[in-house]
Order: C-alpha cells, then structure tokens, then sequence
C-alpha cells in the first residue's frame, strides 16, 4: 500500500498527508447542528479543494495519476454528491452516514504516501478524464447507498427512488469512464481492452448496476429489496478499486 519516495520528498508528503487531515475533521465536524455543522462542512470542502489544487501545482498536471490523488478526489465528489443531494434533494440526515463516509475515504487516501512524477502513458486528456468520470461515479454510488440505507431506517417512500437517480447518475459516469479509459489503453497500449482483473471488475461493476437499474425501471424491482441491491452495488465497487491490487493482484500502472 505504501510507496517509497525520494528521501528529500519525505517532509513534503507529510506536510501533504497532514493537509488532508484538515479536511477530514472538518467533515466529520459537519455532523453538529445548526449552521456551526453547515459552515464547518463548508470549511471542509474549500480546504480540501486548497489541498487539490496544491498538489495539483507540485505535480504540475490534474492530480489523478496516482492513488492517494484519485482516493481524495473521490472522496471530493462524495462531499459534492452529499451537498447537492442533502441541500437540493432534501434529504434529511443523510449527513449521519455521508460525513463520516468522506472523511474515512479522504483518511484512507492519507495512508498512501503523495508521489509527485507522472507517468508517460498517463500523460494523455483521456486518461484524466477516464479518471475523473471514474471517482465521480463512486460519489453518485457512495450518497446513493446512504440513501438507501436511510430508507430502510426510515422507510420514507420518496427515499428510494432517490437512490435509484443516484445510481443512474453514477452508472452514466461509470460508463463514460469506460470508454475513455478504452480509448486511453489504445493510445498508451495500443489496444482497446488488457484483460486485467481491473478491467473485469469495473466491467463487472458496471453490468452489476446495469442490472439493477434494468430491474428497477423495466421489472418493477422497488422498495426494500431495489434497496439492498443498490447499496450492494456500492460494496461491489469498493471492491473494484480497493480489493482489485490487494487482495486480488493487478499490475502496477492502473489505479
């Protein structure tokens, strides 16, 4: 998990994992009442866009080439994701189990040590956006498990079916992130498809949630068991972008 860098790095790295530290507790923070929580959320989110950018400047390109980069990004998109759903969609409480959700992704992005050179196949606009779209559909996935999960608790009906926008609006970036990262592969591999174990899982993934959503809009799947099933899809893609390299081994250039 921990990758080694240049000893004159290592004051850096630390200075960068201490950064995102600020964040974190700042989202957990969110969790108190009243303005003080919307405020240090609102915090949380402008520190950790500064860290962002931060790194961005010492890597000299969109910080998405490596994990720790992609894991707190991701763990942006949740905070994003949580915002727009709690303020826009208004769903109550969801904070109870989004902020302490980001805040345990930005923490395990901090177990990564930052490295700060580029890989030459990375160096390419589709490889970025294959990134991107991939960590913003793990923000749609995350917040729409937690919706799932607050239906179950709370059985509030229109719960449910915002989980299942959530999810389409994930699995369309999935998707999108799919096929930017196929085009990616050609322009650095000179082929479309590896026949990686990453590669099948995202697959995976993706017809797991393809799946889902066809039952969910076409066969009626609804209520409890629709929202077992989504929440699922969210561990099946944890799995995919945690278990994928650790427990399962991938080679080294995917993330």
């Amino acid at each position: 998990m921990f990758c080694s860098i240049p000893v004159g790095e290592e004051a850096q790295a630390i200075i960068t994992i201490l950064f995102i530290l600020v964040p974190a507790s700042l989202y957990v923070m969110g969790l108190m009442e009243g303005r003080t929580g919307q405020y240090a959320f609102l915090a949380g989110l402008a520190s950790h866009l500064l860290t962002m950018v931060m790194r961005g400047i010492t890597v000299g390109t969109v910080p998405l080439t490596e994990k720790f980069d992609a894991i707190s990004f991701m763990s942006f998109a949740l905070a994003l994701t949580y915002w727009y759903f709690s303020k826009r969609r208004g769903v109550r409480d969801l904070g109870l189990l989004a902020l302490p959700l980001i805040s345990l992704i930005l923490i395990i992005a901090a177990a990564y040590t930052p490295i700060n050179t580029v890989s030459p196949f990375q160096r390419t606009p589709w490889f970025y956006l294959h990134m991107f779209f991939y960590v913003v559909s793990y923000g749609y996935f995350g917040i729409s498990a937690c919706v799932g999960v607050l239906y179950l608790f709370t059985k509030k009906g229109e719960y449910e079916p915002l989980q299942y926008q959530g999810a389409i609006q994930g699995w369309i970036m999935l998707s999108l992130a799919l096929v930017a990262g196929s085009v990616w592969f050609f322009t650095a591999y000179g082929t479309y498809w590896l026949w990686t174990s990453k590669e099948l899982w995202a697959t995976l993934t993706w017809f797991y949630y393809g799946l889902y959503l066809h039952a969910r809009y076409l066969r009626g799947l609804s209520g409890r068991p629709s929202a077992i099933i989504g929440i699922i899809g969210f561990f099946v893609a944890l799995f995919t972008y945690f278990g994928v390299g650790t427990i399962i081994p991938a080679p080294p250039t995917q993330f």
